[in-house]
């Protein structure tokens, strides 16, 4: 872990071997309030001290820019941020007018994001099993690559069951194309064996959805070696 290229785990690797939900939460919640905050902290403010991190904030500037054209309009609408780590998208939403609540397993992560004080949000150390609020909208990105595909049905069926509207879920997904471009990550970026990281098929996370009741009505791709993700726009399945 004393590299300075590790820690870029969570859009690299695929684990080998399943993890129960609870076991891995834990995991997550010891990686990212330890060496790891530091360096997701300066991630999360645009700061990329090599390569692999420069490409990772890129890439996820690249999905953000979408997600924020996608989700308007959000004046008056409460939204659940799930997994906001440092609370900047949370801080954008509630500059749209929503009222944010944003949520995240790393408790340094949730003080970072509750030092800046910005109006309409609130934050709390919670896991995603673990809230039972009820939201018009829901965003959580890039937090399913930390479970198992056999944790899928449980977990979105609770947090999808937070929200009355619509979601929007990013996660890193397991293609041919996108499997090769891990291996090529890991040459820039190291490995780590603090936290698994899980490639969910695309096509398996619609079916999960479609037998959940809600449907796919926009997804995005973007790639850039280190940072390969999708996103997905959900709604319910109208009756």
């Amino acid at each position: 872990m004393g590299r300075q290229k590790r820690g870029l785990l969570e859009v690299n690797s695929v684990a080998k071997e399943f993890e129960p939900y609870g076991q891995q939460s834990r995991r997550i919640k010891e990686y990212f309030d330890g060496e790891a905050f530091s360096r997701w902290a300066a991630i999360s403010t645009g700061k990329g001290n090599n390569f692999a991190q420069r490409k990772l904030i890129e890439g996820r500037q690249e999905i953000h820019d979408c997600l924020m054209e996608w989700i308007d309009p959000l004046e008056g609408k409460t939204l659940l941020d799930a997994g906001c780590g440092a609370g900047f998208l949370s801080d954008h939403f509630a500059h749209q007018g929503a009222l944010v609540k944003g949520i995240d397993i790393s408790t340094k992560m949730i003080a970072m994001a509750q030092e800046r004080g910005q109006k309409n949000t609130t934050f709390e150390v919670c896991d995603l099993m673990s809230e039972n609020g009820n939201y018009d909208i829901l965003v959580s990105m890039d937090v399913l690559i930390h479970y198992s595909i056999e944790d899928m049905p449980e977990l979105l069926a609770h947090v999808l069951g937070r929200v009355r509207e619509r979601a929007y879920i990013s996660f890193a997904p397991s293609t041919s194309w996108f499997r090769f471009l891990k291996v090529i990550g890991e040459k820039f970026s190291g490995s780590s064996k603090t936290t698994n990281a899980y490639l969910h098929p695309i096509s398996e996370i619609e079916k999960i959805l479609n037998n959940l009741g809600y449907r796919v009505t926009r997804k995005k791709l973007v790639s850039n070696i280190i940072y390969n993700a999708v996103l997905l726009e959900i709604y319910p399945t109208k009756d």
